[in-house]
């Protein structure tokens, strides 16, 4: 049992969980994951350790003795430190009140991240995070507090700043209120930029590393993540990644390579693997009871996060036709990486099929709006391409770079989605005689782009992620 705290029985108990903490040689993030494991409540994140810590929260009676039994401090005397802490933040509201003082400024500052602080809070970062990097989805209140590590009541007042703001989008389906990030708005490409190589590095290095074979633990380290735990210093110049393989297999290293040349791509700074060995005992011990932690969801590893230095691995190289057009797109900003389910070229094929399916339907009655139809499937098309390597438009991009890409690397029979593209803005301005398509139009468009849709399809069978 920890003795260090009977003399002195005024301590407020953020103090006595710090001091406990340190002595135990535990992070924060370490502190939240015994908590979670021995109470059985998932939700318990570093963030509320942090603002006992701080005094801005004082842990319930229930939470009280969970501390006392991973912190090896009497419970009785944590009783007396939630005392003291509460009679100490009266005092503190009563004399921020009489001086003309702002506490709700104050605790703000406290909350500003260290990993980039001119946010608000860790937590307004995450929701920034979850949206902004995956565009096309939306998220209920739950979905962002598991992202932002967060509470709901958290989560819901920085949502609601971030709608009023324009950087989020509502809607409701029934008792949900769904989220996503705004698409109309100039300052979110460089918003996205900043988040995606501060907060969002977390999902990219997850999304790379998860897809190679034996891989059954993730970990951050390094100083990147000794910012993301809000220790202040510089601002780190590469990320640290080790892995961890399951017992008696090894990744490709190959494989690996590729993850770690997509992942500094995305990312804008180096990325330095190793491969820990594999662990001999998988279920952790607290106590001498054996705890079993999961490490994976949804079928892949979890990314944790641990401040320690890892040395480097060795970088891959793209090599498929067409891949100085592709890596000149993404370092310009046209195009960006990016992995996870929507890495797919299926949908995309499948939307393609659909419109061409309804052109043919249209097209006797109505020419043009056939020609829409045919226009959109051949973007469909070249998406498809695209999506099936990582690669997907970026916010604000050129028009042509889907047709860009997909003819570089596959060949001037793509060509059509170009052309079908420059034809179809014609459309858009009701004024000389190029506004008009015809049926004979229609007609020699869609065997041509039946054609482009099945060579899609075999193509994208053989595609793996861009370098």
């Amino acid at each position: 049992m920890n003795r260090e705290f009977h003399d002195n029985i005024d301590l407020p108990i953020g103090q006595i969980i710090r001091t406990a903490r340190q002595q135990l040689h535990m992070s924060q993030y370490t502190l939240a994951g015994r908590l979670a494991t021995i109470s059985g409540k998932r939700t318990m994140g570093r963030d509320r350790v942090a603002r006992w810590e701080r005094g801005r929260q004082v842990p319930r009676r229930e939470w009280r003795q969970w501390l006392s039994v991973v912190l090896e401090v009497p419970s009785e005397r944590l009783d007396a430190g939630a005392i003291a802490a509460r009679q100490q933040n009266r005092l503190g509201r009563a004399v921020s009140t009489a001086r003309g003082g702002r506490p709700e400024a104050s605790r703000r500052q406290q909350g500003t991240p260290a990993l980039l602080p001119v946010f608000r809070s860790r937590i307004q970062a995450g929701i920034l995070a979850a949206t902004l990097l995956n565009p096309h989805r939306a998220f209920s209140l739950t979905e962002l507090a598991d992202h932002a590590g967060g509470s709901l009541a958290s989560v819901s007042k920085e949502a609601k700043l971030l709608e009023d703001a324009g950087f989020l989008v509502t809607r409701s389906e029934g008792a949900i209120r769904l989220m996503r990030a705004a698409t109309d708005k100039p300052t979110l490409g460089p918003l996205t930029e900043l988040i995606r190589v501060t907060y969002g590095v977390p999902q990219i290095i997850g999304e790379e590393f998860s897809r190679v074979a034996h891989v059954a633990r993730i970990a951050l380290m390094g100083t990147w993540a000794e910012r993301f735990a809000g220790v202040i210093g510089p601002e780190p110049e590469a990320i640290h990644v080790r892995v961890t393989p399951p017992a008696n297999a090894q990744p490709d290293q190959d494989a690996l390579s590729a993850a770690t040349a997509r992942a500094r791509r995305r990312l804008h700074r180096p990325v330095h693997v190793t491969v820990a060995a594999a662990p001999d005992d998988p279920h952790p011990r607290i106590d001498g009871t054996r705890v079993d932690i999961p490490h994976q969801r949804n079928g892949r590893p979890v990314v944790r996060i641990t401040p320690l230095e890892e040395p480097t691995a060795p970088i891959g190289t793209p090599w498929r036709p067409g891949a100085d057009v592709v890596t000149r797109l993404v370092a310009s900003g046209q195009l960006e990486l990016f992995n996870g389910p929507t890495a797919d070229s299926r949908p995309y094929l499948d939307a393609a099929n659909h419109h061409l399916a309804s052109a043919r339907d249209v097209a006797s009655q109505a020419a043009g709006s056939a020609f829409v139809l045919l226009s959109h499937a051949a973007h469909m098309i070249g998406c498809s391409l695209l999506a099936a390597q990582g690669l997907r438009p970026a916010a604000g991009s050129n028009g042509d770079v889907v047709s860009t890409c997909v003819v570089a690397q596959f060949g001037a029979q793509f060509g059509h989605v170009e052309l079908l593209r420059q034809r179809q803005l014609t459309l858009n301005h009701p004024v000389g005689r190029d506004n008009r398509i015809i049926a004979d139009d229609v007609a020699a468009a869609i065997p041509a782009l039946e054609a482009l849709l099945k060579t899609a399809r075999d193509l994208s069978l053989e595609l793996d992620l861009f370098g």
